[in-house]
């Protein structure tokens, strides 16, 4: 077994509760160094976690030889900047969603990986939900036939990240409720439909709750030392959009910090043999938990409901987060190959300044 350094450039709730800790338990690899501008929080992760090397700033980091690669766990506004560096120096990168929050800084990251030949992952891990590797299952042996419709939302009721820190902070997190959790179920929708090219869409965001938003508690307050939460709230709590592709499908997408409405993370796809419901819990330990999982499907000519079992043990952060680590590092020592191509991320971002300017000027985009 190829044994690997990886760096962790952001020291955040993510590094603390997923990168570090999925990294640290696979065999051979060594969590070798830290960044993080907050030397506070530095200081504390680095001692959690029994990480020696430290740096405040990113690029002492990437100047070591022995680094394979870093996950790059960043305020959002810093990906494009931090990615392109880490590739520039010949290191395989895992990035957090959203990878870029513009079109232009997308293309810049993709044409560097492209001319690096180093691997670039952006971290979509609920493609390894144990529920999404179920229904992938089906869809492979034609089970479900031509899925033509989705229903992708992720809602919460109170559910904004950081108040008044980067996540909110439109300017540091390129948008809010969309590109925070939006993405996620996005791209679940796009992946179960076979990632046809989109052509159009219709989108609205809102933001009503801005002004008396209540903090979600992510990150967790003992990963916040240092930080600044006193910045301006002025990102949407609620997007919507209807996305349209070149093979007739159809995704309709909504993503919610806030708002009285039904919660949790729900998928619903129209196949033409078969159909999938899905509810799973948002939140808490149980976070990923099914509240119903069900395929409808016709035998001997009766409508039939089967019900997928997920163990009770099974949770977001046991096991969904730390497979898409383990697909990262897998692909490092040339065991897997990337379960997403680069020109695939980059339509997720044009999908995304789509629905912003969609929802901006009131109209319909071409894709």
């Amino acid at each position: 077994m190829k044994k690997i350094k990886l760096g962790i450039i952001g020291a955040g709730g993510v590094a603390q509760f997923g990168h570090i800790p999925s990294l640290q338990a696979i065999p051979g690899v060594d969590v070798a160094a830290i960044s993080d501008t907050n030397k506070e929080k530095l200081e504390f992760v680095s001692k959690h976690f029994g990480i020696t090397d430290t740096y405040t700033e990113y690029e002492h980091l990437l100047k070591r030889q022995d680094i394979d690669g870093v996950s790059i766990c960043t305020p959002n506004h810093l990906h494009a900047e931090v990615s392109i560096a880490a590739l520039q120096s010949g290191k395989h990168v895992l990035c957090e969603k959203p990878f870029a929050i513009n079109v232009k800084q997308a293309e810049a990251i993709i044409n560097e990986a492209s001319k690096s030949g180093k691997l670039f992952l952006e971290n979509f891990s609920q493609r390894f939900d144990l529920t999404t590797k179920i229904i992938n299952s089906y869809i492979s042996k034609g089970k479900l036939g031509h899925v033509y419709y989705a229903k992708c939302s992720y809602l919460r009721r109170k559910g904004h990240p950081g108040l008044g820190g980067w996540f909110t902070h439109k300017k540091e997190s390129g948008g809010g409720s969309l590109i925070d959790i939006g993405v996620h179920v996005m791209d679940l929708g796009m992946y179960f439909m076979g990632s046809p090219k989109p052509v159009s869409l219709t989108a609205s965001t809102y933001d009503y709750f801005t002004k008396h938003a209540d903090d979600g508690g992510w990150p967790p307050n003992s990963t916040r030392l240092g930080d600044n939460f006193n910045k301006k709230v002025d990102t949407e709590d609620l997007a919507t959009a209807l996305i349209k592709f070149d093979n007739g499908s159809t995704l309709f997408l909504e993503a919610g910090w806030a708002g009285y409405s039904e919660t949790g993370i729900k998928i619903s796809l129209f196949g033409t043999k078969a159909g999938v419901e899905l509810l799973k819990t948002v939140g808490g330990v149980d976070e990923g938990r099914p509240i119903y999982f069900k395929i409808v499907e016709e035998t001997d000519g009766h409508l039939v409901e089967s019900n997928p079992v997920v163990p009770e043990t099974f949770s977001y952060w046991k096991n969904t987060f730390p497979g898409f680590i383990q697909h990262f590092v897998a692909c490092i020592r040339d065991e897997e190959k990337p379960i997403m191509e680069l020109n695939y991320l980059l339509t997720v971002q044009r999908i995304i300044d789509s629905i912003y300017l969609s929802a901006q000027t009131g109209r319909e985009v071409k894709l």
